[in-house]
């Protein structure tokens, strides 16, 4: 059985003011497709302004390129900027692929995809 990490994945992201991009300074990540032993608890986004959470989205897929269940994702910070997707502890090994889209407060947007590698 697998154990638990509770940590965030870091990474930057910086766009410029004129792009239709949601108030984003930087999104926590690792490097793409970084190998992780263990699954984190959560995958964790982090905008310089607050998120929309009714209109944000995450989808997980599997190395098969099939969708996967994830937790409902939730903001916290303190003033709700912090996108926080939830991973399941059970997954198997292989490279997963997080596809994500954020609407901020102010209505401009975001998205991205992220692949990370779950080693047995």
């Amino acid at each position: 059985m697998k154990s638990v990490v509770s940590f965030c994945l870091f990474a930057s992201l910086l766009l410029a003011a004129n792009q239709a991009a949601a108030a984003l300074e930087q999104a926590s990540l690792p490097s793409q497709q970084q190998e992780e032993e263990l699954v984190p608890a959560n995958v964790e986004l982090t905008f310089s302004g607050p998120v929309d959470l009714a209109r944000s989205t995450a989808t997980l897929l599997d190395p098969q390129g099939r969708t996967l269940p994830l937790g409902k994702p939730f903001l916290s910070g303190p003033d709700g900027s912090i996108f926080k997707i939830p991973l399941d502890p059970a997954m198997a090994p292989g490279l997963y692929t997080l596809d994500w889209r954020v609407l901020s407060m102010d209505g401009r947007s975001a998205e991205g995809r992220y692949q990370f590698r779950v080693e047995p």
